[in-house]
């Protein structure tokens, strides 16, 4: 990168690290704060459909415990110290298993594993998004390095006029405003500069915050970006724009909810449980107080199975309030899949578009940039002869200058809106 015009230097240790773009979009795929997220997301939903399909297994519980008596007894009205093992050990095991339970357990399921696809769904929506914005500041570095470009060249012709007039004032043949309006012409040069550089700067930042990097970064010189393949058809596009990411998020909210309502539905109908329990206690052989008592010790232990029936009459109304909050989930999320549909549609019309008027544009700002570039070259040789005037010169060169920057933003322009369209149908265009 050039040095800035300022006095201030940059050293080579504050120099940014090249990276081409591939590089950058991985790397923010594996560091962007909505990236991790959404895999944390798709853990959670894992989690939860396992967890469904574990609800049909009995749940079991193990016990174990053990206490230590110790004091006086008073039998008779005396006190007699207790005598015998003072340990008391137990344990015991317990299992349930729900048999019946209106289906609540499948429409769990079912939710859950739409829930999983919908975090499935988002991880490949966060993992284009992040695409997305790293190549938006990718090709704001490459626009602001091509203006840079621009400057320096818009500097190069700016000096040499300076010259140019300076010697024809010198000669008697030009006026001192000319040789002043050059001089202006080299300043505003040199402001682009600094500009571009500043802003190539800037660009390099953001760059480097969005990929999660802790070196500063800048893109690869030798980076075609340009260099891209054919984009399918618009009936194509269109096509895959119904199976995008953000569609299919939406297409598994709506299948969640559903089984969602379906699930509530069964909090209207009965459920059956069978519950098995086993208890185990160790105590003394013997316990006496004294001469005056004995009891016999022994291990009791007692095993008992239980079908329970429960049928929830009246609960104040909950289970309606909370049927009518599963039908406002699904008629929300019919909605959002409506108008993802639909917005994916709009977006894929308006980005195809803007890409299709961009490279237009660049085919018309090529041909722009030629011919200024001729007109400059004849109204240089006109002045030097002294068959134009510095204005004609200065004009050609400010069109020339409005020519470079358009042809910049038009290329600018096109790179995004291919990208859009990666991250609007999921898929590397």
């Amino acid at each position: 990168m050039a040095a800035p015009l300022s006095s201030e230097a940059q050293s080579s240790d504050d120099a940014p690290r090249a990276i081409r773009l591939r590089e950058a979009v991985e790397q923010a795929q594996r560091n962007a704060p909505a990236a991790v997220a959404a895999r944390g997301l798709g853990r959670n939903a894992a989690a939860a459909s396992r967890s469904a399909i574990a609800s049909y297994l009995p749940t079991l519980n193990l016990t174990a415990g053990s206490a230590r008596t110790q004091g006086v007894l008073f039998f008779q009205g005396a006190l007699a110290p207790l005598r015998g093992d003072p340990w008391n050990y137990n344990n015991g095991l317990a299992a349930s298993l729900q048999l019946f339970d209106g289906n609540s357990r499948w429409n769990e399921l079912s939710r859950a594993r739409s829930q999983a696809d919908a975090a499935d769904a988002a991880t490949v929506q966060a993992r284009f998004e992040a695409a997305l914005q790293t190549k938006q500041q990718f090709y704001a570095a490459l626009a602001a390095r091509e203006s840079e470009a621009a400057a320096k060249a818009q500097l190069e012709q700016a000096d040499q006029q300076l010259k140019a007039s300076t010697a024809r004032y010198v000669a008697g043949v030009a006026t001192k405003s000319d040789s002043l309006r050059s001089a202006i012409q080299l300043g505003n040069a040199e402001l682009a500069v600094l500009t571009a550089q500043n802003d190539l700067r800037v660009a390099n930042a953001a760059l480097t915050r969005v990929i999660g990097s802790q070196v500063l970064v800048t893109p690869a010189a030798d980076d075609t970006v340009d260099v891209g393949g054919e984009l399918p058809s618009e009936t194509e596009l269109e096509r895959l724009v119904t199976s995008s990411p953000f569609v299919m998020q939406a297409e598994a909210n709506l299948m969640a909810a559903r089984a969602g309502r379906k699930a509530q539905r069964a909090s209207y109908l009965p459920s059956l449980t069978m519950s098995y329990n086993y208890s185990y206690t160790q105590t003394s052989g013997k316990f006496t107080p004294g001469e005056l008592w004995l009891i016999a010790g022994g291990n009791p232990n007692r095993q008992q199975l239980n079908f329970n029936f429960s049928y929830p009459v009246f609960n104040g109304l909950v289970r309606e309030q909370q049927t009518v909050q599963a039908d406002v989930t699904l008629r929300n999320a019919e909605a959002q899949l409506r108008d993802a549909r639909l917005g994916a549609r709009q977006n894929l019309t308006t980005q195809l578009r803007a890409l299709n008027n961009a490279q237009a544009r660049v085919r018309v700002q090529l041909a722009a940039v030629a011919a200024a570039e001729e007109d400059l070259r004849v109204q240089q040789q006109r002045y030097a002869l002294g068959a134009s005037t510095l204005l004609d010169l200065l004009t050609s060169q400010t069109t020339l200058n409005q020519a470079r920057q358009a042809l910049i933003q038009a290329r600018f322009d096109g790179r995004i809106a291919r990208a859009q369209l990666s991250a609007l149908v999921g898929r590397e265009l």
